[in-house]
């Protein structure tokens, strides 16, 4: 069996593909992209956990034509230099930060619904996409009021951290992704120069005055640090809300449960992060010779770490293709996992939870729209560019 993952990551359930990997090819030699392949929760977790072995230096994603693609700052470094980034921004997305914040996010999230005056919604363009993109630009200090054009930067970089599928022309995505990234840099470049100038108590603010070392970081350094926040603040979550509504379209009583009992959210989020992971993939680059399961890795060689994979693996998660929200999903591993791990998870969580609730507050029912669902073209994130629903008023 041949796999190229790019096409897999827009498949409409690329689940049965990843359970051949994981029974037939734990470590599998993916051709077109010069890749190996883990799928078992067992090895993807113990790569993580390996970030010596497994290093994120090089990049996290391949690059059409060969090599290694991604560079951003924190999460395409080792320590020591990890190590440091982190600390600058650990403070601002601690369960406790998030957790006072809640309250605005509470508000950004009745807005957006409040201003829904169909039953048949775009829930995407509604919902899932302007709540985290606002949070986080309120977060950075940036202006909030033009959310759609900081989500396009937003997917202008992920496209750029992961290729898409093979058949899309690549000088027409380049060439739009290019002309985005260099309007968000050079908006970016700005609003740095007046934190420079002006500090204030946001994100950019405590990027400008912070110290690695005794320096200051440079500009540049400064640029793709508001990059990666901006992507880490929206893509995940867009995802996780979008993911969640469409699993619970296809089960109405779940909905009603929740409805009457908002203790079992928690459990619908995390399992729906197992389930469905909103980042399917990432890759590593390895820094010795690796033996696995009687396959040897060279030195340098790129490694694909399945993590919607190692969530379906039946060996951590029994029955793991049945969605089960009062199972014990504490171990998977939608937000990786070691030094790497996603350093937005709480506020994720956060605004997933807020606009599930929300949601819930203010719709008895929630069904299918007549339009067709569209998932994003992606082989690394999965999630919706579009999910038509149909709301019942209560």
């Amino acid at each position: 069996m041949e796999i190229n993952l790019y096409a897999l990551g827009s498949e409409a359930d690329p689940y049965p593909t990843y359970a051949w990997l994981r029974r037939e090819a734990p470590v599998y030699r993916e051709e077109e992209l010069g890749t190996w392949v883990l799928s078992r929760y067992e090895d993807v977790y113990a790569a993580l956990r390996d970030h010596a072995t497994y290093s994120s230096a090089n990049g996290i994603t391949p690059a059409r034509g060969g090599g290694m693609t991604g560079s951003l700052p924190l999460i395409t470094e080792d320590p020591p230099t990890h190590t440091a980034l982190r600390q600058i921004v650990n403070t601002a997305f601690t369960p406790r930060r998030v957790l006072e914040l809640t309250p605005d996010i509470d508000q950004v999230a009745a807005d957006l619904l409040d201003a829904i005056d169909t039953d048949d919604v775009e829930i995407v363009e509604a919902l899932t996409v302007p709540l985290p993109v606002i949070v986080i630009s309120r977060m950075l200090g940036i202006a909030e009021g033009e959310h759609e054009r900081f989500k396009r930067w937003s997917d202008a970089v992920a496209g750029t951290l992961d290729a898409g599928p093979a058949s899309t022309p690549l000088e027409e995505m380049e060439i739009e992704r290019r002309n985005a990234v260099v309007e968000m840099l050079t908006y970016l470049a700005q609003v740095i120069a007046k934190r420079h100038a002006e500090p204030t108590d946001d994100l950019i603010s405590l990027l400008v005055q912070a110290e690695i070392e005794g320096e200051r970081m440079t500009d540049a350094q400064l640029v793709g640090f508001c990059v990666l926040l901006l992507i880490a603040g929206n893509e995940t979550t867009t995802n996780l809300i979008g993911n969640v509504l469409n699993i619970l379209l296809d089960r109405p009583e779940l909905w009603a449960r929740l409805r009457e009992d908002r203790s079992l959210v928690e459990g619908v989020l995390e399992e729906t992060l197992r389930f469905d992971s909103p980042v399917q993939m990432l890759w590593r680059t390895v820094t010795r010779p690796v033996s696995l399961h009687g396959v040897d890795i060279p030195q340098g060689d790129m490694v694909m770490l399945g993590f919607a994979s190692a969530n379906r693996d039946a060996t951590e998660f029994p029955d793991p293709d049945t969605f089960n929200p009062e199972r014990d999903w504490g171990s998977h591993v939608a937000f990786g996992y070691g030094i790497h791990y996603c350093l937005g998870s709480p506020l994720a969580r956060v605004e997933a939870n807020v606009a599930l609730n929300a949601m819930l507050d203010r719709y008895p029912t929630i069904e299918r729209g007549e339009a067709e669902a569209v998932r994003v073209s992606s082989s690394v994130l999965r999630g919706f560019a579009s999910l038509p629903v149909r709301v019942g008023s209560g």
